[in-house]
């Protein structure tokens, strides 16, 4: 739902790897936030607000998002880190550190001339310049951020301070997925462990109500949609920034069933487990001013074997449209004033067969999300009511104590977690 402008910027402090919800901040004694921690987007300490615009000539490739450069004009030949906005490499020592640094080196030469621009002249991460760096080819320019993403060997990444073409990452990110290259590669580093099995993950990024006083409403879920119980003690659920959650040693996903990793704190329980994190984590890219993000699953070997990117800019198709109509009951029965909030519903017929499990029906901000099992075959309905009850297969529940659908205006839409409508239905002032 609506939140603060700013409270990305708001929401930055130090992090490494959370485990069991505990997190545990490391410093690194330059007094600046590590790449992306802690927003799910990218950390930025901005000392000033001025634009920049500086050429320059690349000295040295330090691995796959990280470049020194002898900028020209800084009274200085020695050359300085330059953190390329954008994209995030893996770090070195893991797999895929080498074929990231090489793409880099491929896209910016040592010795290339160089444009380095930001909206904010003070931009740092981790005490280096945070620029996009375009190379300059006399009259013309090449991109190496979207180079090495649509290569496969890094991860889109926006820093919510230089957001500049972060719907062109994302874009080349979201295709390098789907054709399955280097780093999207579910076997690249090591086969297994459990290779076979299929996982899907997705992102609730719009938790339910404020997200701000809701931050266990956003939450990544993992489904084991195998045959056999998955393995996952030592993997690792992060966004592309260095925030990463290590799942407890010994924990398992059931065939069919799904683990939760939810934002903020709290005390795990089951496949329920926490981030630990104090402010929200996931940006709602519809809202002016934000922008797209991702979570991914990444094996003890190093191999990405899930992930989600919200939202969907390739490919948007769903073969579920079409397939559905909705209508809304805004006008409870009686008094409205009244508690009745069973008496406003929705309801979604579906005209083929169709399986809508984890997808979601969000209004004015709310969200709730279908649990697994929701099919329908043509001719049946789904029953959303707005109070509570308990959920089967074909009514759900969506909790509230009172009525919450204006009369007077409004719309429903059913979704895809990458923000796909499947049908959404308005009325009154309201529009879809």
């Amino acid at each position: 739902m609506t939140r603060p402008r700013g409270v990305w910027a708001a929401a930055v402090f130090a992090t490494a790897v959370f485990v069991a919800g505990t997190a545990t901040a490391q410093a690194d004694g330059s007094g600046v936030t590590p790449d992306g921690a802690g927003t799910g987007a990218g950390s930025v300490s901005v000392l000033a607000t001025a634009a920049v615009d500086q050429r320059g000539t690349v000295r040295r490739v330090v691995d796959g998002d990280t470049l020194e450069v002898d900028v020209a004009g800084d009274g200085t030949s020695t050359p300085v880190p330059v953190r390329n906005v954008g994209l995030q490499a893996m770090e070195n020592g893991d797999c895929h550190y080498a074929e990231a640094k090489a793409a880099l080196a491929a896209a910016a030469p040592v010795g290339s001339s160089v444009r380095l621009t930001a909206a904010h002249a003070g931009s740092r991460s981790r005490g280096r310049l945070l620029r996009l760096v375009d190379v300059l080819h006399g009259t013309t320019t090449s991109d190496p951020q979207l180079a090495v993403i649509r290569a496969g060997q890094a991860l889109p990444l926006v820093f919510p301070e230089e957001p500049s073409r972060w719907r062109a990452y994302e874009t080349a990110g979201q295709t390098a997925k789907r054709a399955g290259t280097n780093l999207w590669d579910p076997d690249y580093c090591r086969s297994g462990p459990q290779q076979g099995v299929p996982i899907r993950l997705w992102v609730n990024w719009d938790a339910e109500g404020t997200d701000t006083r809701n931050i266990n409403g956003e939450y990544v879920r993992v489904l084991n949609a195998g045959t056999v119980p998955l393995s996952v003690g030592g993997w690792v659920i992060r966004t592309a920034a260095q925030d990463g959650f290590r799942i407890p040693a010994g924990t398992s996903i059931p065939a069919h069933a799904t683990l939760t990793l939810r934002v903020g704190r709290g005390t795990p329980s089951g496949r329920t487990f926490y981030w630990g994190r104090t402010a929200v984590l996931f940006p709602n890219w519809y809202q002016a001013g934000t922008h797209g993000s991702g979570a991914y699953l990444f094996d003890p070997d190093g191999d990405l074997r899930a992930s989600a990117l919200y939202p969907c800019l390739v490919s948007c198709t769903d073969g579920r449209k079409g397939k559905l109509t909705m209508a809304v009951h805004y006008d409870a029965p009686g008094d409205d004033t009244r508690a009745n909030p069973n008496g406003e519903y929705v309801t979604v017929t579906a005209s083929s067969a169709v399986n809508l499990s984890h997808t979601v029906m969000t209004f004015n901000g709310n969200t709730l999300e279908l649990g697994g099992g929701s099919t329908l075959v043509p001719g049946q309905k789904l029953v959303v009511r707005m109070g509570r009850g308990t959920a089967t297969a074909r009514t759900k529940y969506w909790g509230r104590s009172s009525v919450v659908l204006n009369n007077g205006g409004g719309s429903v839409e059913l979704r895809t977690t990458e923000g796909i409508r499947l049908v959404c239905k308005a009325w009154g002032s309201g529009r879809c």
